[in-house]
C-alpha cells in the first residue's frame, strides 16, 4: 500500500512534458508514485508558505485517488 510519504517530489521551471520553460512566476511540481507520474502548476511564491510534505499530499491525492463505496 503506498502512502504520502512514498511520493519523490521534484521542482522545475520547465514544463515536465514539452521542456519549455516555465512561465515568469510559476514553477511545475512533478511527483512520482510508483510507475505514476504527475504534475501541477504553482505560483513560485507559494512554494516558500509550504513544507515537502504538502507537495507530496497534493501529489499523491491526484496520482493515487480515492476510490469511494
Amino acid at each position: 500500500m503506498s502512502k504520502v510519504k512514498d511520493v519523490i517530489v521534484t521542482l522545475s521551471r520547465k514544463h515536465p512534458e514539452t521542456g519549455e520553460p516555465a512561465p515568469a512566476g510559476l514553477t511545475y511540481v512533478i511527483g512520482v508514485l510508483g510507475h505514476k507520474k504527475g504534475w501541477y502548476e504553482i505560483h513560485t511564491e507559494e512554494l516558500n508558505k509550504l513544507k515537502n510534505e504538502d507537495l507530496q499530499k497534493a501529489l499523491y491525492n491526484m496520482l493515487h485517488p480515492q476510490t469511494h463505496h
